[in-house]
């Protein structure tokens, strides 16, 4: 047959989605039931509902009982349902952004809300009647049939009639709920719906009904002025101490610790810093990264913190005549850091498994400082127009992965720094306890003379029981010396979790040029036609490699101080050297920022071990480039000067200082100690562990002076010259 001999034919067919397809989707987009109940009542916020019902009927197991869930919004007419209801992904909230009576911006802009309904069970009713309308609607939705293999999506059928008013009036049964919850409408119940779920697709018990109502208290800021809205539970009887009004708990009404304010577009806040028994502070800064502006908008902020233990609750228990484990289970079950988009709250922010704020992993590094989800209660208000680039995922639980979403995790632990050092600060003059700073050793308390002048006093001088004391003491000082070399050891690890980060950073640009430059070497060699450029070129190879093998070899510098390694002993070296190379290695990051370095050239010989002293000088530095950051390029400089003493057996003094912001007054005793910091992410080792080298191993000191200047720092490094 030939190919003339054959027609052209053109056509089209229309997809036919199996009805399965569809409550697949569905339960992949409501990850759970309690989701489920909370989507649907932000529905009802959406219809200008002040009050919604929400009413557990037993038996509450799978294939039994029934939820209905009931509000007096405006409620939904037949051109509704048709149009939002039944057809799934509408773009009706899309095209109205705001409600009909109260003007709330809605919440809900993807059209999935109603398959909330088909997660939580396998029949619906709905019964609705539309503001201003003489009619009540009724319509039943099969969710089974969405379970037929055989069906297609456009076979479903729903089944809908429109009646006089019987349950949504004055006298119907949905006036006659709120009356057993003793709410009454203005005028009766003229409008609203009710969505009544029956055959429940899964049973729900006392933790899942407690694990909802919390959600629902959550679920509106819980410091916002939304008083228009309101939700109530109904539960069985042997539940009825969960059931009425959700509410939060009065004990966030009195925090010990309270930040809160607002964040410009640009980074700049506007924050007041509440401690309990002192005077409010007033925080007005730039807490943008580097000064770029972040992308994520402007939010209002306001968290709580709470400390557990005993003491500094029982004042409170007393205040809220309550018990001890009452109040700590009633913070910990609301605990968290949430996101409210538009006086909502957006999942999963806040839930007891989403630490998006890595608050515990901070806590873990620096406990006595940092503080765990556990005891704080905190908001972040965002907006849908202020905020675009805070966009939800698909399934709505969840901000989209973005640099908007990294800028506002960074601005939102910077801030709450601001309230942990404010903390520490207060717990350690209520303590009245002496910080560890680097003027004393960590081990000058291990001393048992007061022990044996004790028991001198009331047992005279036995010779026995004072050479058990002096046998106990020599064996503590043993132990100490071991209990020191360990601790040598974790002084130069505790920075390598740091340098692991640039060394993967600043190693594969060099590594990448060696291998590059190497297979090139390789190319040439193979078409060598034994001229004398050849021999050029493979020079030329030959010293790039070996230039990126020693820019490798630095990068390793940067690892060795930090070692298992035995310490050596101090060896003769060139001090200026050491602080050379300090710097060098970390020219890029000295670069980055813009930072002018003085260092001096001059050549002073002293007995120390050179990684140790890098250390303390790569930490100052570290330190230094962080919060050089937050001041202007052109003010950006690091300064080192060294001090001889006019008796060598007085050592020597290396000053270093910078032109950053400084260290508050309130702030300068603690900075020595062991897990403070005032940066968002800081561990707060730096300074101790700098300043312990000096003590244990060079009776040396590192001291915070004052600065001549009217900003920045100036430390002074004191080592013992031993030439």
């Amino acid at each position: 047959m030939s190919h003339s001999s054959i027609s052209s034919v053109s056509t089209s067919l229309p997809l036919r989605p199996r009805a399965r397809l569809l409550r697949t989707i569905g339960d992949e987009l409501i990850s759970s039931e309690i989701v489920a109940v909370i989507e649907l009542v932000k529905n009802a916020y959406d219809a200008d509902a002040t009050i919604v019902l929400v009413k557990f009927i037993e038996p509450l197991e799978t294939g039994k009982g029934s939820i209905e869930i009931i509000d007096n919004g405006n409620g939904m007419s037949l051109k509704i349902i048709e149009k939002s209801w039944m057809e799934p992904a509408t773009f009706s909230k899309k095209n109205t952004k705001f409600s009909k009576i109260y003007r709330r911006r809605f919440l809900g802009e993807k059209g999935v809300g109603r398959f909330a309904t088909s997660k939580l069970s396998d029949f619906l009713e709905i019964v609705t009647r539309y503001i201003e309308s003489d009619n009540e609607i009724r319509a039943i939705f099969d969710w089974k049939q969405f379970d037929d293999e055989e069906k297609y999506l456009d076979q479903v059928e729903v089944l809908w009639d429109m009646t006089s008013p019987d349950e949504i009036c004055s006298e119907g049964s949905i006036m006659m709920l709120y009356d057993s919850c003793e709410i009454r409408g203005s005028d009766g119940i003229t409008h609203g719906t009710i969505l009544r779920m029956s055959d429940l697709r899964a049973n729900w018990d006392r933790d899942q009904l407690l694990l909802l109502r919390t959600a629902l208290s959550r679920l509106i800021s819980p410091f916002s002025d939304a008083k228009d809205f309101q939700v109530i539970l109904d539960l069985p009887k042997q539940y009825e101490n969960l059931s009425g009004k959700v509410e939060t708990p009065r004990v966030f009404e009195k925090p010990p610790y309270r930040i809160n304010g607002k964040v410009d577009s640009e980074g700049n806040a506007n924050l007041i810093l509440n401690v309990m028994g002192k005077d409010p502070q007033h925080i007005s800064e730039v807490l943008g990264k580097d000064k770029n502006i972040p992308q994520c908008g402007p939010f209002e902020v306001d968290i709580r913190v709470w400390d557990l233990d005993r003491d500094s609750l029982k004042l409170l228990v007393k205040d809220q005549q309550s018990t001890l484990k009452d109040i700590r289970k009633d913070i910990k079950d609301i605990a968290g850091i949430n996101i409210y988009r538009d006086q909502f709250r957006v999942l999963p922010y806040g839930e007891r498994d989403n630490d998006w704020l890595r608050l515990d992993i901070r806590r873990v590094q620096a406990p006595t400082l940092r503080l765990s989800n556990n005891q704080i209660v905190g908001y972040i208000l965002i907006s849908s127009d202020l905020n675009p680039e805070l966009r939800d995922q698909s399934n709505r639980e969840g901000i989209v992965e973005s640099q908007a979403l990294r800028d506002l995790r960074f601005l939102v632990r910077t801030i709450l720094a601001k309230l942990e050092a404010e903390r520490y600060n207060t717990r350690r003059q209520q303590e009245q306890e002496t910080p560890i700073s680097s003027q004393g050793s960590l081990f000058g308390n291990f001393n048992l003379d007061p022990l044996r002048t004790a028991l001198t006093e009331k047992y005279g001088k036995e010779k026995d029981l004072i050479g058990i004391i002096d046998s106990q003491e020599k064996q503590l000082e043993e132990r100490v010396k071991v209990v020191k070399e360990v601790l040598s050891r974790y002084q130069r690890l505790a920075s390598l979790g740091q340098l692991i980060d640039t060394i993967l950073h600043d190693g594969r640009a060099p590594l990448y040029k060696i291998d590059n430059e190497a297979t090139l070497l390789i190319k040439n060699i193979e078409k060598s036609d034994n001229n004398n450029s050849l021999f050029d070129k493979l020079k030329k190879r030959g010293e790039s490699i070996k230039k990126y093998s020693s820019l490798l070899g630095n990068l390793f510098k940067k690892i060795e101080p930090f070692g298992g390694r035995k310490r050596g002993r101090p060896k003769k070296i060139i001090l200026e050297e050491v602080i050379s190379d300090a710097f060098m290695l970390l020219e890029s990051d000295l670069n980055k920022a813009n930072i002018k370095i003085h260092i001096p050239t001059t050549k002073t010989t002293v007995f120390v071990e050179s990684s140790e002293l890098q250390q303390v000088i790569m930490n100052l530095v570290d330190n230094s480039i962080y919060w050089l950051n937050s001041v202007d390029e052109d003010k950006r400089y690091i300064n080192v000067s060294i001090s001889n003493k006019e008796n060598p057996s007085d050592g020597i003094d290396i000053i270093y200082s910078d032109s950053g912001p400084g260290i508050e007054e309130k702030f300068r005793e603690h900075i020595f100690d062991p897990y403070f910091s005032t940066k968002p992410d800081g561990v707060g080792l730096g300074l101790a562990i700098a300043g312990e080298i000096l003590t244990e191993f060079y009776e040396g000191s590192l001291e915070l002076i004052e600065n001549t200047s009217s900003s920045g720092v100036t430390f002074r490094i004191h080592l013992n010259k031993r030439v």
